[in-house]
């Protein structure tokens, strides 16, 4: 991989770490911010189903945060685009769809079969 395309990626998936904190912080802001008034039933099973959809995309935005910051550690060590697997170098075509993409799509496919 050339180094201007590398650090097109580079700048990529700090844009992505940034949208991601940004996106978590602005959900924790509403979330303490929101009325904690005593209402009927309904406000309160309301309050809940938000807080917990809000917790269960947090979770899935960790994921992806850190996936996004072990690509940037990689490509400061150049070892990016390398499976974590087999060691084989990973697609450019994959790299382009998903940039923090740890496993080629082989070593990828066994790693969700177990």
């Amino acid at each position: 991989m050339n180094k201007k395309y590398l650090a097109k990626i580079k700048r990529f998936l700090i844009e992505k770490k940034d949208e991601l904190l940004n996106k978590a912080n602005a959900a924790q802001r509403n979330i303490n911010s929101e009325d904690i008034t005593v209402g009927d039933e309904i406000d309160t099973a309301r309050q809940n189903s938000d807080k917990e959809m809000f917790f269960e995309l947090a979770a899935a935005d960790k994921i992806t945060l850190n996936a996004v910051n072990d690509a940037l550690v990689k490509i400061e060590k150049n070892i990016y685009c390398t499976c974590e697997c087999c060691g084989e170098k990973i697609p450019v075509k994959r790299l382009k769809a998903i940039p923090w993409a740890r496993y080629c799509i082989k070593c990828q496919g066994e790693a969700e079969k177990s």
